[in-house]
């Protein structure tokens, strides 16, 4: 029997962890804000913060295809 163990290292590149705080977290934040003050709704404000983000990265993938 062999015994030898395999070793998996994931490398993370800080611009994909700088993306995902700005983008999530800040523009999912500030997304939810802007709904809640204005509508009054959890569930509106929620969708909006889970949508936005989404668009967000979409837009960004359109605009580096171009």
């Amino acid at each position: 029997m062999s015994n030898s163990q395999t070793f998996v290292m994931v490398v993370i590149p800080l611009s994909e962890v700088k993306k995902f705080v700005i983008i999530d977290l800040a523009a999912g934040t500030a997304i939810y804000y802007l709904l809640k003050l204005p509508l009054h709704s959890f569930l509106a404000a929620s969708a909006g913060s889970m949508v936005g983000p989404l668009l967000i990265r979409q837009t960004l993938k359109l605009r580096r295809t171009k």
